[in-house]
């Protein structure tokens, strides 16, 4: 997959609560997402400006995911 354009978001007041929601929603769905959807959205995430940087991005992501799995009883769809 070719590099993802980094782009900058600027937030307003009560996007955070917004951005939070729509995380979430994707984090619940990921499983059913196809395979280049999710690597997009990878991809998306690390070349967002406008953000504080986070250490360990992709790692942080991905325990989110997964937690959220292991949670909600998903399995991730076989490869």
């Amino acid at each position: 997959m070719a590099s993802m354009k980094a782009q900058t978001i600027v937030l307003h007041e009560g996007d955070k609560a917004a951005l939070q929601y729509l995380g979430a929603a994707v984090v619940l769905q990921w499983w059913n997402l196809p395979e280049d959807v999710c690597k997009a959205l990878l991809q998306q995430a690390d070349s967002v400006g406008g953000l504080p940087l986070v250490f360990n991005l992709h790692e942080q992501i991905q325990a989110l995911i997964l937690r959220a799995r292991n949670i909600n009883g998903h399995e991730p769809p076989s490869a």
